[in-house]
């Protein structure tokens, strides 16, 4: 009987060490997480307010060893149990492939620029951050409405991505020209236009690239994103969702009050003082030198 107490108690002993290890572990893994969230939270404020100092490339490169460090925290912190981030078809991947799109949109159009004119000019569709949104878009729809069926004949996917790139395009140049006043293409003058916001020959390669979407990158990408263990992805995605949110509504607020500033509209309220302090027509010119206040035809 006495033998039978000293197990019972020496199993009580060892049961309760094992769930104060566990105690520690998990409060060791809480400290970690928040300051790694709060180490997020400092870096994207310290990114946002160095592009005013260092210009578009530099910060880029910022941008870029953020990324990097965050791999390399990964690599070194991965989990053992095998589990999926952002599985299957959900927001997070989905939100994933819009920015991929948006930074491969970027250094696309760079390229082909600096193929054309010789110089290398920035095709950022935002201030912050290596993004352009109708690649994004592109790359949004193209998830959506086509990698939802991954088994339709290729030819479908083919003539569907041709519409859906071409939309885009139309719709980004309505919205571009109507609410922020200004244009980052006009199509007017070429072969086959439509509107002078697109034409069939670009619709025809949207919808070759849509197919290499739909047959290549979407699974590559897919599964790449899966690599990521659970716990970091779930713990990052929130931090950089806000950061991307926040680039946007600037970047497309600053825009708006550079379309009316430049129909010679005088700020209405302190918003409007502080955008034309900060975002002045030099500044957003460095980042849109593409763009024209005029109308698409004109």
């Amino acid at each position: 009987m006495a033998t039978s107490n000293k197990k019972s108690t020496k199993n009580k002993k060892v049961t309760g060490t094992k769930k104060t290890k566990r105690i520690a572990k998990k409060n060791q893994l809480d400290s970690r997480d928040t300051l790694i969230q709060a180490g997020l939270a400092l870096y994207f404020t310290l990114y946002f307010i160095a592009h005013h100092f260092l210009g578009v490339y530099n910060t880029r490169w910022i941008f870029y060893l953020g990324i990097l460090a965050l791999v390399i925290y990964t690599i070194k912190h991965q989990a053992k149990k095998k589990e999926k981030f952002a599985e299957g078809f959900c927001f997070y991947k989905v939100f994933l492939l819009y920015v991929i799109g948006c930074m491969i949109g970027v250094y696309y159009e760079e390229i082909l620029t600096f193929c054309r004119t010789g110089e290398w000019l920035s095709r950022q569709g935002i201030i912050y951050g290596p993004f352009n949104p109708v690649y994004g878009l592109g790359f949004l729809a193209f998830t959506v409405l086509l990698c939802r069926n991954l088994k339709r004949k290729w030819w479908l996917t083919y003539i569907y991505a041709c519409f859906i790139g071409g939309a885009a395009e139309v719709i980004t140049s309505l919205i571009s020209e109507y609410v922020f006043k200004v244009n980052a293409w006009d199509y007017s003058d070429m072969f086959l236009n439509i509107m002078g916001r697109t034409t069939v020959p670009f619709m025809l390669f949207w919808g070759a690239g849509g197919l290499v979407f739909v047959k290549l990158v979407y699974p590559g990408f897919s599964k790449l994103i899966e690599l990521i263990p659970k716990r970091i992805g779930n713990l990052i995605m929130p931090t950089f969702i806000i950061f991307v949110l926040l680039s946007h509504v600037i970047s497309y607020t600053a825009l708006f009050r550079y379309g009316t500033r430049s129909e010679g509209t005088p700020a209405s309220n302190a918003i409007e003082e502080v955008l034309d302090e900060y975002y002045n027509d030099d500044l957003m010119k460095q980042y849109y030198d593409n763009l024209v206040h005029e109308k698409i035809g004109e």
